[in-house]
């Protein structure tokens, strides 16, 4: 289940062109499900169900033939593997460290296919919420990390994660984009000739 509804993303497009009507940023908002599927972990998981569930056959019901026994195995293991792969069961098995690196990886991804190194001033921005991970990455072209830096990122990342904490991701969003569209109004002022040069529609999926 997605952690945004359909109004908080008409929400997050007005903001995302209220940045831009009042600065030469060009502000890019993903929202994905989540970064990459971590099967590895669910298949490690799903191995130790299905032999748990064997063993415990022949262990209660000695009466059951130990064939019977090991061909559960496979739909317990089946099941396993992909109940693990969704919402909160898929978050108990999130290996931090990959997940890190996944959400990372997509946001550096989605930044070069939206063309956000391509903006006539390098004024790019994007703002990715991986859902699965509550992770977040903001990404600023050159012509706005020099003058944010990676502890001006920090701070925010840090705000929309405890926002997603508390249940509240679309306020968290809104909240970033209406500060960092304050802060480059004043680092980022609109320049003559500025045009919307990227689409405003929030990136899903």
């Amino acid at each position: 289940m997605s952690l945004l509804s359909e109004s908080d993303f008409r929400r997050i497009e007005d903001a995302i062109r209220e940045v831009e009507t009042k600065s030469a940023t060009e502000l890019v908002v993903a929202v994905v499900p989540r970064s990459a599927d971590y099967w590895q972990a669910r298949l490690v998981v799903a191995v130790a169900w299905s032999l748990a569930t064997a063993h415990a056959v022949l262990q209660f019901r000695p009466d059951v033939p130990a064939l019977v026994a090991i061909l559960l195995e496979v739909p317990v293991g089946v099941l396993t593997f992909f109940l693990f792969g969704r919402g909160a069961l898929a978050r108990l098995l999130l290996p931090r460290g990959a997940a890190a690196e996944a959400v990372e990886r997509r946001a550096l991804e989605l930044f070069a296919a939206r063309g956000l190194t391509k903006t006539r001033d390098r004024t790019g921005m994007l703002i990715l919420l991986s859902e699965l991970e509550h992770r977040v990455v903001i990404l600023g072209d050159r012509g706005i990390h020099e003058s944010v830096g990676d502890a001006g990122w920090r701070e925010h990342v840090d705000h929309v994660i405890a926002a997603i904490h508390r249940g509240e991701a679309a306020r968290g969003l809104l909240e970033v984009i209406e500060r960092l569209g304050a802060k480059h109004a004043e680092l980022n002022p609109v320049r003559p000739g500025d045009t919307n040069e990227l689409p405003d529609g929030v990136v899903r999926g």
